[in-house]
């Protein structure tokens, strides 16, 4: 059975699970599983997610209203053209986004043997680590993003044209998973729409594709001009994950198709339900783009508030609604006068539920509201105190990512092993995340140095606020001692041996 979304409800029907490859014609499946997926409240949440990543909140959408009149002088309820209509958007989701982003990978990662002296685990993490440059670090943060704001983020690894083990990120609106178990932890199958532009004479034309990956093939479609799924020949209908090239008795050279154990599809997951961020915390943030709108709207309106005319009587009670709404004047009878009434606003009382607001906002994001004052002078127990709920959840969070890189890492050990190195795949080990926190450096450098033979070298150096990279930062000091020593002895040297025409001192 396929499984497809976040949730068990989200399971395919059983028609559709009918109509797969097994049973009835495998381009009305994908059509279908394709369809629902689209449709699907888990699709259309990444694209609010990633609105309001973008700091284009809901607030948006904002419109004052007056009552107004209608063709048939009805009273109705009309866009005002005259109100302030401020829709101030907070980008609360993109801070506490990058805030856990440079907590939990601000640093790369690393590797650690589950046992102690492994000399094949240390092998193997020294060939692991050619694979981990800059652009795969950049990789990972833009992965660890989609993770957060849409739920969850995607690798897909492949070979490129050289022959070189390569790893590239999918949006995950592309991505497509059917699942082989209820707590999606082995993929059965992807399928994976994506749209690329093509230019022909100078005109920009988007081509819509469909890859559907399985264990057996991947399959390849396209959409045609009248929005149908059609296979592709032109790339092939049918292809292996990559090739290899042999060499035959005969001496001609062939190419030999080859599938992976495992789907070439890699989950990064923000929890085990695949929420999005946004999920906890929306509508604290519409309320705070709310009040703060609303206030800067009365702010504005204020030089235009009501003005009350005397000697004047409206024609009706909706005429004097009508005049007070559009145009902040009122008509009334009487001696001939004119003044202005204004609505005070309880600042106080605002400010207190906006603070509330933010401080919720941080508190259910579980992040660090850097705005607190408090923070400014704080160190050691409080200052990881003020830390402690943007680390429990990148602990959460940092448990999902250590399993998907050990999956990514997996296709690392058999690449190794189709280059002729040792089979790595029995290696028992760990992933630590250097997680990135704010510390009081001089606290922090007096604790490295009263450890000093209390534990090891590399762990000191490893901790210390100025230390990039422990093993390098060491490999330097071992160098500048072997430098030290070396002036030491030829000064020594020198001292012994007398100078010429000189006697030596006597004992």
């Amino acid at each position: 059975m396929f499984w497809i979304g976040h949730t068990q409800t989200e399971i395919i029907s059983k028609q559709i699970a009918d109509d797969s490859p097994q049973g009835k014609e495998q381009t009305a499946f994908l059509t279908s599983v394709i369809s629902e997926f689209e449709q699907s409240e888990f699709r259309k949440y990444m694209d609010i997610a990633w609105r309001y990543y973008k700091n284009e909140n809901d607030i948006l959408e904002k419109k004052r209203y007056v009552i107004g009149k209608d063709a048939q002088n009805n009273p109705v309820l009309m866009e005002s053209k005259v109100l302030s209509n401020n829709k101030l958007c907070h980008n609360f989701m993109k801070k506490l986004t990058r805030q856990k982003i440079a907590y939990m990978l601000g640093k790369p990662f690393t590797l650690s043997a589950n046992k102690e002296d492994d000399a094949r685990a240390e092998e193997m993490f020294k060939l692991v680590q050619e694979y981990f440059g800059k652009e795969f670090y950049k990789l990972i943060k833009n992965v660890g993003r989609d993770s957060i704001v849409k739920g969850i983020g995607w690798i897909h690894v492949y070979y490129d044209e050289e022959g070189k083990l390569r790893f590239m990120r999918c949006a995950p609106e592309e991505v497509i998973p059917l699942w082989a178990d209820s707590d999606h932890t082995e993929l059965d199958a992807v399928i994976r729409k994506y749209t690329v532009q093509q230019y022909t004479r100078g005109r920009k034309k988007l081509l819509t594709f469909v890859d559907y990956y399985t264990k057996e093939a991947v399959y390849h479609y396209r959409y045609n001009d009248d929005g149908v799924l059609i296979p592709d020949e032109e790339r092939g209908f049918r292809s292996a994950n990559f090739s290899l090239k042999s060499v035959g008795e005969d001496g001609k050279e062939r190419e030999i198709g080859v599938m992976w154990a495992k789907i070439p599809f890699i989950p990064f997951k923000y929890d085990p339900d695949e929420q999005s961020l946004l999920v906890r915390i929306k509508s604290l943030i519409d309320d705070y783009d709310k009040k703060t709108s609303e206030i800067a709207d009365n702010i504005d309106d204020f030089p235009n508030s009501i003005t009350v005319v005397k000697n004047y009587d409206g024609a009706s009670k909706e005429e004097f609604v009508h005049n007070k709404n559009q145009y902040r004047t009122i008509f009334v009878q009487g001696d001939g006068d004119a003044r202005t009434l204004e609505t005070p606003l309880n600042i106080e009382e605002i400010d207190k539920h906006l603070q509330r607001l933010r401080e919720d906002i941080y508190e259910f994001g579980q992040g660090v509201n850097t705005a607190d004052k408090d923070i400014r002078d704080t160190s050691g127990v409080a200052l990881r105190f003020l830390y402690a709920d943007l680390d429990m959840d990148c602990a959460d969070w940092g448990s999902e990512c250590e399993w998907s890189l050990m999956l990514l890492i997996w296709f690392i050990q058999q690449d190794l092993i189709a280059r002729g190195k040792d089979d790595f795949t029995d290696v028992s080990y760990s992933i630590i995340f250097n997680t990135d926190v704010i510390v009081n450096e001089t606290e922090t450098i007096q604790n490295c140095f009263t450890s000093v033979g209390l534990i090891s070298g590399r762990t000191i150096a490893a901790n210390h606020p100025w230390v990039m990279n422990a093993d390098k930062e060491l490999k330097k000091l071992r160098e500048e001692q072997g430098d030290i020593l070396e002036l030491e002895s030829e000064y020594g040297e020198k001292i012994d041996q007398p100078a010429e025409g000189q006697r030596a001192p006597r004992a």
